[in-house]
């Protein structure tokens, strides 16, 4: 037996502290126990142990009575058995007379206290043997089964537990996966304003053993106890038993430490970057043993979060030793620790590519990916196994939200299942949504409001939609369904894009599984539109053009204004974000709200289902604004005809005030500016300070027969181009030739003027006609004698002045991006030599303009996912990034 030692649960501890000022819990709360299991009643056993939460003693509950006791040992009165001549810590073999049969609990619901770190057992067969040392002091508390202890009075006694808190901030609370499985569970929370949601296994108990079975690789299979039908976690399991604790080390021992040893080794060299969530990006390097990272952004940016050195297979798999341990920024460490602890067992630190980048360990779709990873957690998380794919399968699986617990501020009623939900149905109200599936046909029956997404069989039911039971859809305009036939999106499938009262005889009562789609036009990304309102003529307009969070949005007298210009970029599948362009900020349904006459803002788009839209075409130039969220249109209220009329959401009827005409806002095409000094080759080439607008760098010292290269420069469409280039000479007969892809393309000779000295600069220019393409442009040195600052490449007719693209794009703060990505972020700011970016921006062109003089500093393509800005002088800069006709500015120091 061991002492108990509660779960560790730190990002728990950080919400309450979040939530202490604005929730408050409901007290004593009613606990149901429900049995769905292939036991009786007064075969499964009940206890409540925690810690009372006013005094800090430990308690119990009586199941049959709800009273809540101090532990003591005076009630060590029960026999239990002497294995291995283990006695027990009171030496008499006498344990806690805790345990309840669930038949003799009233209507199997007792009333749960206000109570933390408080465990529900249920024991199948018999009670567990407990053993209470007191409600305070030391020793205290109680101890629990421990299955590496081959004496342990538990041996052989399968039993579930529910972990959970009851106190002012609520209820919060989880089955675990993360010590053993025994036996299918639910946990279900219902709470005020008609919150409902519940957790745990969707399967029959023999069919998770056989489905774990199928599943895990030969290292796994030792978990099973094929004689109990237990599960048990690798970490306790004598495979991968390590020595300590007087155990035998076991063959797979050291199963992650080929993985570890590659991190450590890896990240000594390079940098770690990674994404932790709410916790922001960090980015170190192993020092000596010790691994360090700086949080780069989030509420740890500029702390230091340590390891102290690399975990054994032990330590990863239970988020213990040097995974678990205070020891500079105590608080940081420990969430630096639970990131590792997660990205190990789920293998998402990368250990193959070189300087990888920023590094996203949230993105779910990656987990467990490679090995060795934790298959016993994978295994949880299976489609078909758990509710949602939600488990505790190992201590830190919150990470990422992949956990299945459950909270509620104002808890009404809990109910554990054990048994777990295997067929059967989950008592949630009907509901409807963008697609809603009903029962029956003609729309009758229970029903499921469904949104976009996948809908797999165990998601489905979670909505109580059954298995094989959809006979009629209601679909808004500018949705559709891809109904399967079978589970997990397979077998035969259709789509269905518009009502209907009843499937056919192919499809009635034979869906397994469900995906929801936008249905609307694909093709009107990346353009700025005019929203011409087809009911007034009208433009859709942010009123005042204020740049305010929530600004107002209606119809007014059409105008070239950049607040009535509308910028749109479809973000796959069909839908679109729409930032309108003086504030940079998005089209945005107030509030989430679905309901009719909901308002229609500007607000920082922060990819969120009320920023997101689908656009329908009528055939006829026009175009439906539907609301991702609701599948309302944008429409103009009560289609009245005034200049300034309100813009909100209303219900489709077709009504010409909630239809569009996006007329296209003519643009004039950006050069192409090419700092002379940022070749990709060259031949001769010498650098030197320039004193040139702008300041930065020049190539001199030429000499005839030199050359310099600069790969992937773009000529977007065909015909003709002006080039001009910024030179200085003190000679005369300087003649320069420039040329496509190695002189595979001859572009013609420019005759060089004597500028009159050496840094007295003019531009000269040559007129070209090229074929739209992406070339390698090259100049050659014709005749000796000059300096070269830059070269600017222009579409004939669109060349832009410095002031000119200053006013357009740099005297614009980091949120007023003609195109914005709230998400988008660069750092280190201030940088010293390297600015990183946080999404990746390969194949866009990067332009550094300085912050004063809106003089253009730098432009190139980038490559990779960083910028070498060490050359640049200290001081306020932009960087503006431009890619598939999107612009992004971000505002950075140079140190």
């Amino acid at each position: 037996m061991k002492k108990m030692k509660f779960t560790r649960i730190y990002f728990l501890t950080g919400l309450l502290l979040v939530l202490s000022n604005l929730m408050y819990g409901q007290g004593a709360i009613p606990f149901t126990i429900s049995n769905t299991s292939t036991f009786n009643d007064n075969e499964l056993y009940v206890a409540i142990v925690g810690i009372d939460y006013t005094t800090g003693n430990h308690v119990w509950v009586n199941a049959k009575t709800s009273q809540v006791l101090p532990m003591s040992s005076s009630y060590n009165t029960v026999t239990g058995p002497t294995i291995g001549g283990n006695t027990g810590p009171g030496q008499n073999s006498k344990y806690a007379n805790c345990f309840t049969k669930l038949s003799e609990i009233p209507n199997k619901t007792f009333t749960l206290p206000l109570i933390a770190g408080c465990r529900v057992f249920i024991a199948k067969g018999q009670q567990l043997y407990f053993y209470f040392f007191g409600a305070n002091g030391a020793p205290s508390g109680y101890t629990s089964p421990n299955p590496l202890n081959a004496t342990d009075p538990n041996q052989g006694i399968l039993y579930e537990i529910i972990e959970l808190t009851n106190n002012q901030y609520g209820f919060f609370g989880n089955p675990s996966r993360v010590d053993s499985y025994k036996y299918p569970m639910g946990l279900e929370l219902f709470g005020a304003n008609g919150y409902q949601k519940r957790v745990g296994e969707l399967k029959k108990h023999a069919d998770i053993v056989a489905a774990f079975k199928a599943n895990v690789p030969s290292e796994f299979q030792g978990c099973v106890n094929d004689a109990t039908g237990e599960i048990t976690a690798p970490s306790k399991t004598p495979a991968f038993a390590d020595g300590t604790g007087g155990t035998s080390v076991g063959p797979h021992a050291n199963y992650l430490k080929s993985y570890i040893d590659a991190i450590w080794n890896k990240y000594k060299n390079e940098d770690l970057i990674f994404y932790a969530g709410d916790a922001g990006v960090f980015k170190g390097r192993v020092i000596g043993e010790q691994l360090e990272v700086v949080g780069q952004s989030g509420g740890f940016t500029g702390r230091t979060g340590r390891v102290q050195s690399r975990p054994s297979t032990q330590e990863a798999l239970e988020g213990k030793g040097v995974l678990d341990r205070r020891l500079v920024d105590g608080d940081l460490d420990l969430v630096v620790q639970a990131q590792l602890t997660a990205a190990i067992n789920r293998h998402m630190v990368n250990v193959t590519t070189t300087n990888p980048g920023q590094q996203n360990w949230y993105n779910a779709s990656q987990f467990y990916q490679a090995n060795p990873t934790n298959h016993y957690s994978k295994f949880w998380h299976l489609p078909g196994i758990s509710v949602d794919n939600l488990a505790y399968g190992f201590a830190y699986d919150d990470v990422a939200d992949q956990s299945p617990s459950l909270h509620s501020p104002q808890p009404t009623k809990v109910i554990a299942v054990f048994g777990g939900y295997a067929g059967t149905v989950p008592s949630v109200p009907a509901s409807t949504d963008v697609i809603t599936v009903y029962k029956d046909c003609n729309y009758g029956g229970f029903s499921g409001g469904l949104t976009i997404g996948d809908y797999n069989l165990a998601r489905l039911n979670t909505l109580g939609v059954l298995n094989d039971d959809i006979s009629s859809l209601k679909v808004a305009q500018g949705f559709q369904a891809i109904l399967y036939q079978d589970d997990n999106f397979t077998g035969a499938s259709t789509v269905i894009n518009s009502d209907n009262t009843c499937l056919n005889t192919t499809w009635n009562d034979k869906v397994s599984s469900i995906r929801i789609l936008a249905n609307g036009t694909t093709t009107l990304g990346n353009v700025t539109y005019y929203l011409q309102n087809r009911n007034s003529g009208l433009n859709m307009d942010v009123w005042n053009a204020s740049s305010a969070n929530g600004a107002n949005v209606a119809q007014g007298t059409p105008n070239t204004n950049n607040n009535q210009k509308f910028a749109f970029t479809h973000l796959g599948d069909g839908l679109y974000k729409i930032v309108v362009n003086h504030s940079g900020q998005s089209l945005d349904v107030n509030n989430f709200n679905k309901a009719n006459g909901a308002n229609v803002e500007q607000y920082p788009y922060n990819a969120t289902t009320n920023q997101q839209f689908i656009l329908v075409s009528t055939g006829d130039g026009f175009y439906k604004i539907i609301a991702r969220h609701s599948g309302k249109l944008v429409e103009v209220t009560n289609a009245s005809m005034a200049n300034g009329a309100n813009v909100q959401q209303w219900e489709n009827v077709n009504q010409t005030c909630g239809q569009w005409k996006l007329i296209p806002v003519t643009t004039t095409p950006v050069s192409t500016l090419i700092q002379a000094e940022n070749y990709s080759a060259m031949s001769g080439i010498q650098v030197e300070a320039t004193t040139d607008t702008g300041g930065g760098s020049n190539v001199g010292y030429t000499e005839t027969g030199d050359w310099m290269a600069y790969n992937a420069i773009n000529f977007p469409t065909s015909g003709s181009y002006t080039i001009e280039y910024r030179v200085a000479t003190a000679v005369s007969g300087a003649k320069i030739s420039s040329d496509l892809n190695g002189g595979a393309i001859v572009l013609g000779n420019v005759d060089i003027p004597n500028t009159g000295g050496w840094q007295n600069w003019q531009t000269v220019t040559q007129t070209v006609n090229v074929t739209a393409g992406t070339y390698n442009f090259g100049i050659f040195i014709q005749n000796t004698g000059l300096n070269i600052n830059w070269i600017r490449i222009t579409k004939s007719g669109a060349a832009k002045t410095a002031s000119e693209l200053k006013s357009e794009n740099a005297m614009v703060t980091e949120d007023q991006a003609i195109v914005d990505d709230s998400a988008f972020t660069i750092y280190p700011n201030p940088v010293e030599s390297t600015l990183l970016f946080s999404k990746d921006i390969t194949g866009s062109v990067v332009s550094i303009v300085d912050s004063q003089s809106g003089a253009f500093v730098s432009q190139k393509k980038i490559n990779n996912n960083s910028l070498d800005v060490s050359q640049l002088k200290g001081g306020i800069y932009f960087v503006v990034l431009e890619k598939d006709g999107s612009k992004i500015i971000r505002r950075f120091i140079k140190k």
